[in-house]
């Protein structure tokens, strides 16, 4: 059983700039664990204990960010408005040839954080929390990838970990690229129209994937 999460990738808006997401984290760190020796539940239990050391909390379609959730605590300077934490986390087993596979797409709250400018402005404050919950939306959407490719794989534990790693950091490196494009199309959330453009089809790639929901 293999329980990593992948590459934690933190994003920036911030209004009145253009400024560039901030550079990934590195890889969470956690103990080594044997990849065939274990179950579904403890391929889940493993996850939920990775999720947990971060407080963690999974992407819901009810449930939507609030400024409450963003923990951590704001730089003095720099343009940056707000940014999220958050991350793929993934695991699979593999038990003769039974093969499970998890993934869930979490937001990280002592990782991120809103400056108290934007939560007091009636005009940025909603601007900029549409902005950061659809980074965590994209976020879910590449998680239904995930599922959608990790359940058709013909034959997955014929795949050595190696394999089924270098398959799953795929759809990491995807997920990272797209979160760089919807802030470089969209200004950060300056581009009204973008930013609507985006949401609209990003509710709608969700809906498509909707029987890859966790």
């Amino acid at each position: 059983m293999r329980a990593l999460p992948a590459l934690v990738v933190f994003l920036a808006c911030a209004p009145g700039s253009n400024a560039a997401p901030a550079a990934p984290a590195a890889t969470l760190p956690r103990e080594p664990v044997s990849p065939r020796a274990s179950s579904p539940s403890t391929l889940e239990a493993a996850l939920a204990l990775d999720m947990a050391k971060e407080d963690a909390m999974p992407w819901s379609a009810s449930r939507r960010l609030v400024w409450r959730d963003f923990e951590g605590p704001p730089p003095s300077g720099g343009d940056e408005a707000a940014r999220t934490g958050h991350a793929l986390f993934y695991a699979w087993s593999c038990r003769g040839d039974r093969f499970a596979f998890r993934v869930t797409a979490a937001f990280l709250p002592r990782q991120s954080w809103v400056k108290s400018a934007v939560v007091a402005d009636s005009i940025e404050n909603p601007r900029v929390l549409r902005h950061e919950q659809l980074h965590f939306d994209l976020s879910e959407l590449h998680a239904r990838h995930m599922r959608r490719h990790f359940g058709a794989l013909a034959a997955p534990c014929d795949h050595s970990d190696a394999q089924l790693e270098s398959m799953a950091q795929r759809y990491v490196r995807d997920e990272r690229a797209e979160q760089r494009r919807y802030d470089a199309e969209t200004q950060n959330g300056l581009l009204d129209a973008r930013q609507l453009t985006w949401q609209r089809d990003t509710a709608r790639r969700l809906r498509a994937e909707g029987r890859y929901a966790q």
